[in-house]
């Protein structure tokens, strides 16, 4: 970077101290400066008139488009005929002459005096943005006018579909904005209106479409009319839809009747749910859902499967034709007491039960069809007394029970233990006196008898 400063700074120190003299010079000889430059540019505008002109012609040539006439101020409603374009002679450079278009000019005539039936000659204004080019006239300079009275009716808008549609597809009702358009001009013209005309193409649509389209007034016979529209353009919305549909449907089944008893339902299926439907849209689209016959489960102990048809309506399809419901069946849980009458174990030497009923309450739980069909020797319950003392002692049964079955509790048992032989005495005291009260009352009823005799 310091060589290159080296370099350049003998050029930098020139270039300033020439700056600084010319404009020392300058200031110095102010008038020699000025007069140097008046010549500098009459030179240039003198080389400029010699190799390039200014000369006069007609634009836009013969073989160009002519400047239409734009008639402005006319009375509210009224309306203008047809206005003949026209030329302007200008003075331009001899090289601009070429590029002069229509566009470059302005054409007015002014019809504020105008009145209903007047045909007259206006002057043409004409003017152009181009400021190398001088307006000299316009040709011709007047341009006849025809002035009419306007009349105004309402049509509705008519819309014309062109093209065709996929295979498969089909066309809804198309809609328009606005759907009435308001024209004016001419009584003549107006009265020649038939409709109103918007056309959309709708060739290889595949979904709805939405256009912007030219209103265009026709005759009956298809021509186009020159009456003012107060819309120009439309929007027209063409639906377009698949004409063939494919959705899903569930399959809904239930069940009729009851289990046996002791037994539920715990799950009803369709299989296969949903299907897939094809058909016409209108039919697939007011299909909600198919229902199918109810599958019999009356008296039923376990699942039940039945077979169904499917009933389509005409001209639809189905994935499948039938369906199958699946009803699950299990047994109900239930809860069941028994009273079990126990078996001793383990009764300690020299004691025994002491008579007395006893058993033991047992709660049971499981599918109550299996609860129902319990019989006794189904659940035992066995007592083991091994250790008991002789008096009252509490204890715990131990329970048995089918497979299935659940035992939820077990009420303990009180159980008496008592020595054998006081039991034997106890009876033998019963016994005999019972027999002497026996004899006793035997002799009472002979004194009786005797007495009884003796009277």
């Amino acid at each position: 970077m310091s060589d290159l400063w080296v370099r350049l700074r003998p050029l930098l120190l020139t270039a300033r101290i020439l700056a600084a003299t010319a404009v020392l010079a300058i200031f110095r000889h102010w008038p020699l400066a000025i007069f140097s430059l008046v010549l500098a540019f009459a030179i240039w505008f003198f080389v400029e008139d010699v190799e390039n002109p200014r000369i006069e012609a007609t634009v836009p040539g013969e073989d160009q488009a002519p400047i239409a006439v734009e008639v402005v101020n006319v009375p509210s409603g009224f309306i203008v005929g047809e206005v003949m374009p026209i030329r302007v002679f200008v003075e331009a450079r001899e090289e601009d002459l070429d590029d002069l278009r229509a566009a470059d000019f302005k054409a007015v005539v002014d019809a504020s005096d105008l009145r209903a039936g007047d045909v007259r000659s206006l002057s043409v204004t004409v003017t152009t943005e181009r400021r190398d080019v001088l307006v000299i006239r316009p040709e011709p300079s007047t341009v006849e006018v025809a002035v009419a009275a306007t009349v105004s009716k309402e049509l509705p808008v008519t819309v014309m579909i062109t093209g065709e549609l996929p295979a498969g597809f089909r066309q809804g009702l198309e809609e328009v904005d606005p759907p009435f358009v308001t024209i004016t001009g001419r009584e003549a013209l107006v009265e020649s209106v038939d409709q109103v005309q918007v056309t959309v193409s709708i060739a290889g649509l595949r979904n709805t479409q939405t256009f912007n389209a030219e209103l265009v007034p026709r005759t009956s016979d298809g021509s186009r009319v020159t009456v003012t529209l107060d819309r120009n353009r439309a929007r027209v919305t063409v639906p377009v839809e698949e004409a063939v549909l494919t959705r899903q449907i569930a399959v809904l089944g239930g069940a009729a009747g009851r289990p046996a008893r002791g037994y539920a339902i715990t799950d009803v299926s369709v299989s296969p749910s949903p299907i897939e439907v094809t058909g016409p849209r209108e039919l697939v689209e007011a299909l909600t859902v198919f229902i199918v016959e109810d599958a019999d489960i009356d008296g039923a102990i376990a699942q039940v499967i039945e077979s169904r048809e499917l009933e389509l309506p005409q001209g639809v399809s189905a994935s499948i034709d039938t369906v199958f419901i699946t009803v699950t069946i299990d047994a109900q849980e239930g809860w069941r007491t028994l009273r079990v009458v126990p078996s001793f174990l383990d009764v300690p030497a020299g004691l025994a039960v002491a008579p007395g009923v006893y058993f033991v309450e047992v709660q049971l739980a499981g599918p109550e069809p299996d609860l129902a069909r319990l019989v006794i020797g189904d659940v035992t319950a066995t007592v083991s007394l091994a250790g008991a003392p002789p008096r009252f002692s509490r204890h715990n049964p131990e329970v048995a029970v089918p497979d299935g079955i659940e035992v939820v509790s077990v009420a303990p048992l009180w159980v008496e233990l008592i020595d054998p032989s006081q039991v034997e005495s106890e009876e033998d005291e019963e016994e005999e006196d019972d027999e002497a009260g026996t004899a006793e009352n035997g002799e009472s009823e002979e004194d009786t008898e005797g007495n009884e005799a003796g009277q």
